[in-house]
């Protein structure tokens, strides 16, 4: 009688350079079951593990970053790796620079022991490829969050899109202060005067489009005369998220409507029991380098 991948025992530990092939084996096997919608057939197959194996001796050896294995019967079924930030702006002082486990071992629990021992419980953050909804759900139940940063890269030759993911204590406010940032551009609550003095802090001030300075009573008063039916609801998208200080959080994000595009900066006041609007400013981008 076998024994299954799920009713087996999976063990994590740190890795050694005699694990060097298992994890280059596992490298490639994982790229090829996880990245089928994103990369070529050709790319995956052509994949090798000989040339990853003297690579993945010289990372375990190394200083820069730790490396864990995960096996099961002591044979390496997934690794993670992880180190400090390796971007100049890194958002937290650890980074969860890869984790790969093979498909006939998900959901033994193997991932997330493989996490846990990279980046335990703390601040960490990591780069994920768009448009992986497993990986992304399996992030997301362990508080990572898209933080608006993403760039395109090369992958295996091929160019690809990355998206990056943060988990820190400010996580949940950025989730309140962009649900915030949204409803302040939903008509109806535009013209609900009681709505926009919760959501906008006493110094509230603005910089609009020509450059004049509004006050907060100036705003309340115009909004609460927009008219609904002239007002289309935006898009939005390019959202970015900092922390200027403990007390404040600076978002960025594009505005798009049927007449311009513009870009948008907002400081929340987040020490508070819910975000209030310190600042706003909104620039119309130029029809060439609206994207």
């Amino acid at each position: 009688m076998t024994t299954s991948p799920a009713s087996s025992e999976v063990r994590v530990r740190p890795a050694s350079v005699h694990d060097a092939r298992g994890i280059a084996e596992v490298h490639v096997q994982a790229w090829r079951e996880a990245y089928v919608r994103q990369l070529p057939a050709e790319t995956l197959a052509g994949l090798r593990v000989e040339p990853r194996v003297e690579r993945w001796a010289s990372i375990i050896v190394g200083d820069g970053t730790d490396v864990a294995v995960a096996e099961v019967d002591g044979r390496i079924v997934g690794w993670a790796t992880a180190g400090e930030g390796r971007d100049h702006d890194h958002p937290t002082s650890r980074e969860l620079e890869g984790i790969y486990v093979l498909a006939e071992h998900h959901a033994t629990g193997a991932g997330q022991l493989l996490l846990d021992a990279a980046i335990g419980a703390g601040d960490a953050y990591l780069w994920m490829m768009d448009d992986n909804p497993r990986a992304e759900a399996f992030y997301r139940r362990n508080g990572f969050v898209r933080d608006g940063i993403e760039r395109d890269q090369v992958m295996a030759g091929h160019p690809i899109h990355i998206v990056r993911m943060v988990r820190h204590g400010d996580v949940r406010q950025w989730a309140a202060v962009k649900d915030a940032e949204t409803a302040l551009l939903d008509a109806d609550v535009r013209r609900d005067t009681a709505r926009v003095d919760d959501l906008l802090h006493p110094a509230f001030v603005e910089i609009g489009r020509s450059g004049m300075l509004w006050t907060r009573e100036q705003i309340v008063a115009a909004l609460a005369e927009e008219s609904a039916q002239l007002r289309v609801t935006p898009q939005t998208d390019a959202w970015e998220f900092r922390r200027p200080s403990p007390g404040l959080v600076l978002v960025t994000y594009r505005l798009t409507t049927p007449s311009r595009v513009s870009r948008h900066s907002s400081l929340w006041d987040v020490a508070g029991t819910s975000p209030r609007l310190r600042f706003h400013q909104g620039t119309v981008v130029p029809p060439a380098s609206a994207h």
